[in-house]
């Protein structure tokens, strides 16, 4: 064999050589870095969400679906001190719509509509169409209101999500409109405040706005107390207005507080039905009053004519009925300040009850005026000046002592000073600054002029007298236990000064239409010309008729104040105000059993 002869050659392989291991090293870290970059963006996604922009996306959610409605709170009762309602709240609805949510649903109803009409077969899409009533002329009927008004409403405000359509709906009604089922409505319980005694009491209670709070009256000043806190409760629902579970209370409601007056109801309506007598019968401009329970400064009753009803709130432009005059008002108060005057100078040492004072000739110049008696009454005891209403007696009394003793004393009882019920827009009356203590300011605050009082402060002063000079403070709220009181004069001197008061009732006294059958009554008229408009001194045509009294004189109970303002023909307080007080005195002790003081008239046998 030639050795010439070639070896066979290997064939070249076809197969590609494989990569080298950094190639796919590096295929492999790029996977993995883009898993991990996309979870890592994932992850920070749901941080984003669920913690950076978890409120704003929740409250969004909550927006949808969630709506915080508030509970409102049950306004307290006021109460008579017996226990019956002068002020109660009763249940009352809101009919409410959210005009967002019924176009939205009235939008998708449209659109439904529209593809059903395409495919009227279609179980999916009518399976999707809302189930509310969507026709506002029916809701706008159901709810009482012009259809076209509430179609404008509704326009003005497409993206709103509160609308009242009508207050004060019955809930019986407010039940029947719920069950029409309209699309965004529903309803809010809400409160009336109504007053089952209306007239009487109405310028003492008050009454409250639209939305329940107090704007008048102790309805007013209570509003806190009376008011409660509202609470808050969420409640959740889906697209289409249905409640998907039942309300979750976010805040408890605390209702007010019951709240019980001095008032006794019984005697109120006495008062105002002899006030509107007198006031219709005299064709006065008003009139007003007040009794106090002498031992405890308890306000039994306190009314004007003429008043108001507030459960009519269409009746309350008469702004004027509305005012509680017995503490708004101030007013000179003529004679009734003759026995407090009578009272300061038996305490000055000066005066016994049986001093004598001479009134002759029934006038006396003062300054530049003259101070005059209805009569020449000549010489008169303390008790005679009290019973005779002498003006020119009181005047040298007064006069008799340092100037400044009179309206000191006037101050040390109360005058010029608001009184402890602090009423709302309660008077303080007016003494007049020291600076002006002169001789003819002094003479004429003897008898009642030159100083402002409130029929509270006259009240005040005379139930003052009748506890032996002990001053109760005044209040409209009943009390549990007896208030500590102020000695303000000796009790000698109050029991003398009643008893000069209780002439003024008897035969030759100026009020014997204030007299009651079985009582002993102690008392003062008022007969006091009022001032001009123009200020510019007293008219002669316009009077005031007054009478303040206690009864029964041997053991105190009810003192009372009645105010008649501009009576037209008779005018003396002993005509006008004695027998409305006599008439309301003599029903008042009849009702709180107090005992009679004296023998009851019996006719005389022929």
């Amino acid at each position: 064999m030639s050795d010439s002869r070639k070896k066979p050659t290997r064939k070249k392989q076809s197969v590609t050589d494989r990569n080298a291991v950094h190639v796919d090293m590096w295929r492999y870290y790029l996977m993995w870095g883009f898993v991990i970059l996309c979870f890592l963006a994932l992850v920070g996604r749901a941080f984003y969400v669920q913690i950076v922009n978890h409120d704003f996306l929740q409250n969004k959610l909550n927006a949808n679906i969630q709506r915080t409605e508030t509970v409102k709170a049950m306004r307290g009762v006021i109460y008579d001190r017996h226990g019956v309602p002068l002020a109660i709240s009763t249940p009352i609805m809101k009919v409410v719509i959210d005009p967002r949510d019924y176009f939205e649903t009235k939008k998708l109803y449209d659109e439904i509509t529209a593809e059903l009409k395409k495919d009227p077969d279609n179980r999916k899409l009518k399976r999707q169409l809302p189930d509310k009533n969507l026709n506002l002329d029916e809701l706008a009927d159901a709810v009482g209101m012009d259809r076209a008004e509430l179609r404008k409403k509704m326009n003005e405000r497409p993206r709103s999500r509160y609308l009242v359509l009508k207050k004060e709906v019955p809930p019986q009604q407010a039940e029947l409109i719920a069950k029409r089922n309209f699309q965004g409505v529903y309803t809010e319980k809400n409160y009336k405040r109504y007053y089952p005694q209306p007239q009487p009491s109405a310028q003492i209670i008050g009454l409250t706005n639209s939305e329940g709070s107090g704007i008048e009256g102790l309805e007013m000043q209570l509003n806190t107390r009376l008011a409660g806190t509202d609470g808050q409760q969420q409640i959740i629902r889906d697209k289409r207005g249905n409640r998907v579970k039942d309300p979750e209370v976010v805040k408890e409601v605390e209702a007010g507080e019951n709240i019980m007056l001095s008032i006794d109801s019984r005697l109120q309506y006495i008062m105002y039905r002899e006030l509107t007598a007198a006031g219709v019968a005299n064709n006065a401009r008003s009139a007003t009053a007040i009794a106090v329970d002498v031992k405890t400064g308890e306000i039994l009753a306190m009314t004007s004519w003429p008043s108001y009803n507030p459960n009519d709130k269409n009746g309350l432009s008469n702004k004027d009925a509305m005012r509680n005059r017995g503490a708004v008002d101030s007013f000179e108060p003529g004679s009734t300040m003759k026995p407090l005057t009578v009272a300061m100078a038996l305490e000055s040492g000066k005066y016994m009850p049986n001093t004598v004072v001479s009134t002759a000739p029934g006038s006396m110049r003062v300054g530049n005026h003259t101070i005059r008696d209805t009569h020449n009454y000549g010489s008169l005891t303390l008790g005679g000046i009290i019973q005779k209403s002498s003006n020119v007696g009181v005047a040298k009394i007064a006069l008799s002592l340092p100037y400044e003793a009179l309206p000191t004393f006037y101050k040390r009882i109360g005058f010029g000073e608001r009184s402890a019920v602090k009423f709302p827009g309660e008077s303080a009356g007016l003494i007049l600054p020291k600076s002006k203590w002169n001789v003819s300011e002094v003479a004429t605050m003897a008898y009642g002029y030159g100083l402002n009082a409130t029929v509270l402060q006259l009240a005040d002063a005379y139930a003052m007298i009748a506890n032996k000079g002990k001053k109760m403070p005044l209040s409209l709220y009943k009390l549990d236990e007896e208030p500590q009181g102020e000695q303000i004069i000796d009790p000698k001197i109050a029991d003398e000064v009643l008893l000069m008061m209780e002439a003024v009732t008897l035969p030759g006294g100026t009020a014997k239409q204030a007299n009651i059958p079985g009582y002993r009554v102690a008392g003062k008229t008022g007969t006091a010309h009022k001032l001009r408009p123009d200020r510019k001194g007293y008219s002669q045509t316009d009077y005031r008729a007054l009478f303040a009294g206690v009864a029964p004189v041997s053991d105190p109970r009810l003192a009372i104040v009645v105010v008649v303002e501009n009576p037209k023909g008779q005018y003396y307080g002993g005509l006008v105000a004695a027998p409305v007080f006599a008439r309301v005195m003599q029903e008042s002790l009849r009702l709180l059993n107090v005992p009679l003081d004296k023998p009851l008239d019996t006719p005389k046998v022929q």
